[in-house]
Order: structure tokens, then sequence, then C-alpha cells
């Protein structure tokens, strides 16, 4: 989660490390989304807000707002996909083996209603139909991996229907990437998935 000005540190320091970053649940009005492009010096970016600015006031917590920082230096290698839609960003890196579909999501919350499942799983189909080649998708998949849930099933469907696999779990042991503010809840609900033979 991006805390509006708290997390800027964090977000230079990564970019500092990494040539992609990739963020969830920003906050941002649409007009302060350019922001990120505008944090580190060596990078540009792609956002999204979830919130609506429709209205004179602004209330509720918006669901949503993705972004995906890359370095400038790969810019003449990313074509930005135009997805409208606040719980993802898209891009697609062309790469000498091919194009890689990068999406970066924060998937719906299970609030235990049947508008939340079908949002889960409208999110799952729009992913699958920008899929071309090789995919990559990763962020707040709300959704624990082989632990029972509601969104399990839609989340490992999407996985199967698309030939992927979750890496991180292949790879990590024991990890969570959420802890409740007094500590006593983890759960480890953020993904990164992948095509089989990428």
């Amino acid at each position: 989660m991006f805390a509006h000005n708290s997390s800027l540190p964090e977000l230079c320091q990564l970019c500092e490390v990494y040539d992609i970053v990739c963020i969830q649940e920003h906050w941002l009005l649409p007009f302060e989304v350019n922001m990120f492009s505008q944090l580190h010096v060596d990078f540009l970016s792609v956002a999204t807000s979830a919130v609506p600015i429709d209205n004179d006031v602004i209330t509720g917590r918006p669901y949503g707002g993705t972004g995906i920082m890359y370095k400038r230096s790969l810019s003449h290698a990313i074509t930005v996909l135009d997805v409208n839609e606040s719980r993802m960003t898209a891009l697609l890196l062309h790469t000498v083996h091919g194009p890689v579909l990068l999406v970066n999501v924060y998937m719906p919350t299970d609030y235990g209603t049947l508008e939340c499942a079908e949002e889960y799983m409208d999110m799952c189909a729009k992913i699958s139909v920008l899929y071309a080649g090789c995919l990559l998708v990763m962020g707040d998949f709300n959704c624990e991996y082989n632990v029972s849930s509601r969104f399990y099933d839609t989340l490992l469907h999407f996985i199967d229907d698309n030939q992927l696999v979750c890496s991180d779990v292949q790879r990590l042991a024991n990890a969570f990437t959420y802890c409740s503010d007094s500590g006593q809840h983890t759960s480890w609900i953020d993904h990164v998935v992948i095509v089989v033979n990428a």
C-alpha cells in the first residue's frame, strides 16, 4: 500500500535497486498520479486512480489505484496499455525473446457478497483478455494461495486457464505480505504469477 507522502522515500529507494516498481492502493487523485514520473529522475510511470472526482466532495475509501514505475532507459521497449480499469495498470515490454505483458493489480477483497466475488472473476477475465505471448501478473491478489478462501478457486482457475504458476509461492517459504496493525494477524496475499515456460 502506498501511504500518500510517507512512502515516497521508500519508493525512491526501490528505484535505486530495481528497473520496474509496482504500486497498489495508492489513493491518489486522477490529477496526482503523474507524481510517480516525478519521484526519481531516471523513472517514468503509468498509473490509474480509483478516486472518483465527479462530485465536489470526496468521501469514503477508494479501492484500487495502481501504478508501474519503470526506468527511462526502458521506455523505447515499452508500450503502455490503456486498460480503463482502476484496479490495474498494464504495459507491454518488448524483449529479444518476445513481448512480455506486465500487469499490476489490486484485486477485490472478499466481503462475503456476491458482488465482490463477481468483481474478482471479472478482473481475472479482464487480465486474460489482455494476455498474448508471455504474461507476468503481480500485485495484491487479496487471496492466500493454497489457503481455503472464497477467491482461491477463482484464482486457481485463472492460473490454470492461462497456464501460469504462482512464482512467489514456489520460491519462498513461510512468507507474509500483510501484517495487521496489532501484529496479531499475517497473511500472504500478494503474488507474482507468470507463464510456466517463460
